[in-house]
């Protein structure tokens, strides 16, 4: 009997490697990372999609800031 589900191994192995590729680097190759990141992704760069009360206190403490 054939599965209903797909077949995603391919995209776990892929997955796990890349998972160990990032595990072998440098703590400063790490930092230097998420330091791009952060430039590509701006502090509340999604916060349109914030719809919890939570979201929206942080927006208005924001605006209070500015």
């Amino acid at each position: 009997m054939k599965s209903p589900y797909p077949d995603i191994s391919e995209i776990l192995s892929a997955k796990a490697e890349r998972r160990q590729t990032l595990a072998a680097l440098s703590w400063e190759e790490k930092v230097a990372i998420i330091e791009q990141m952060q430039q590509l992704f701006p502090k509340r760069m999604w916060k349109d999609r914030v719809t919890d009360k939570k979201g929206a206190a942080l927006d208005q403490e924001d605006q209070q800031r500015a």
